[in-house]
């Protein structure tokens, strides 16, 4: 496939859950930010993965989750990955945390459910309850974004436009925009027990793992904030190839991989209180030529993990024969899709509501190129 076919995909695929420009201008519900404090040698935290994972499926383009790895469960070890960062110390800190794994819904204080006193924190039994509060309130501000990243230069542009459908009650607000990705391969404690569908040979799929926050530590001030207004802000950062940067104590680098990022965006009245949150879709540009079947987005299941229905996207440059087989992992065949397709944009419905939760094989055969995807089903 040529770029021009695998970017015009890239938004279809992302605009079905995600916000991309221009931002509404329209009263919304509050949509969730859910920051997870976790640790790879963490016992528990599985299972907080597995929570909020269900809480997304359950709630597409409304809950947004950025897994943070701080404090003792994620100490940097010889021959492990670090996938702490210069930002956790102080997210973690201002989270009133007492153990892991905790969480914090849009750092607003639910004191039913904090951790201690006054605290946002809060177990991972009650991030479901506080997040239906949330989406049940309207929002005064919107935030929709997206993102293109050039595939030579490795330079993410993000544009993110902020509407106030009401006024603030605060003069000055602070945008963020966190940098998150997908699939780093590490053990973690408690995997086999709490989430095994996460689980590759010895190895976890780590997802939805802090990498840069854009605007800093606790984001840009925006002002004005009042009923009406429309700020409009552009942020761009040169991915590096691996992160951290530096390493101490034989601890290990993990790969950024372009087509693994995602992006969120949220509004907070300070270093709190989050009004509301968005994830958008990025484009990623590449060399003429480059960006055939082989490259991930040129099939693309949404949303992933997903909630008894998931969408295969595919975007066909010419007339193909497309075999879609979706396997358990066992081995065992529990769909199958085969068509002659047009070309153009196609979106194919899985239907996995008799099946159980777990981790699926999606095997495409689309002419004589073939591709395969994990999908993860939680109910």
């Amino acid at each position: 496939m040529k770029k021009t076919l695998l970017s015009s995909f890239t938004l279809l695929a992302a605009g079905v859950l995600l916000a991309q420009l221009p931002v509404s201008t329209q009263q919304q519900k509050r949509k969730v930010l859910l920051e997870e404090f976790t640790g790879y040698t963490c016992q528990f935290c599985p299972d907080g993965h597995k929570k909020a994972d269900q809480l997304v499926a359950g709630n597409p383009g409304n809950v947004f989750v950025i897994n943070i790895h701080h404090g003792s469960y994620s100490t940097p070890a010889s021959g492990k990955i670090n996938f702490q960062t210069s930002f956790g110390g102080g997210l973690l800190n201002q989270s009133g945390l007492t153990g892991f794994p905790a969480g914090t819904i849009n750092r607003e204080v639910f004191p039913s459910y904090s951790m201690s006193s006054g605290s946002t924190a809060m177990s991972r039994s009650y991030w479901t309850s506080a997040a239906n509060t949330v989406m049940n309130e309207d929002s005064y501000v919107n935030v929709a974004l997206q993102a293109t990243i050039n595939s030579t230069t490795r330079e993410l542009v993000v544009d993110v436009e902020v509407y106030y459908t009401g006024n603030s009650p605060q003069g000055t607000n602070k945008l963020n925009v966190a940098l998150i990705q997908d699939g780093i391969m590490e053990t973690q404690s408690g995997a086999s027990t709490w989430y095994p569908e996460m689980m590759v040979g010895n190895l976890y799929t780590h997802n939805k793992v802090l990498r840069h926050l854009l605007t800093g530590q606790f984001g840009e001030a925006i002002s004005p904030t009042t009923q009406g207004t429309k700020i409009t802000k552009q942020y761009t950062y040169t991915l590096p190839a691996q992160l951290p940067l530096t390493v101490t104590g034989g601890a290990l680098k993990s790969d950024v991989v372009l087509t693994k990022l995602k992006l969120i965006a949220f509004v907070a009245e300070g270093n709190q209180y989050v009004v509301s949150a968005n994830s958008g879709p990025i484009t990623i540009n590449w060399p003429a030529g480059v960006a055939d079947l082989s490259d991930e987005h040129a099939l693309q299941v949404f949303p992933n993990p997903f909630n008894n229905n998931a969408t295969f996207g595919l975007n066909l440059s010419q007339k193909e024969n497309v075999n879609i087989k979706v396997y358990n992992i066992a081995g065992a065949e529990v769909f199958t899709y085969n068509e002659n397709l047009n070309p153009g944009l196609h979106q194919i419905n899985f239907d996995g509501s008799n099946l159980q939760e777990g981790m699926y094989i999606v095997k495409a055969v689309i002419g004589n190129k073939v591709k395969t995807e994990k999908i993860t089903l939680v109910k």
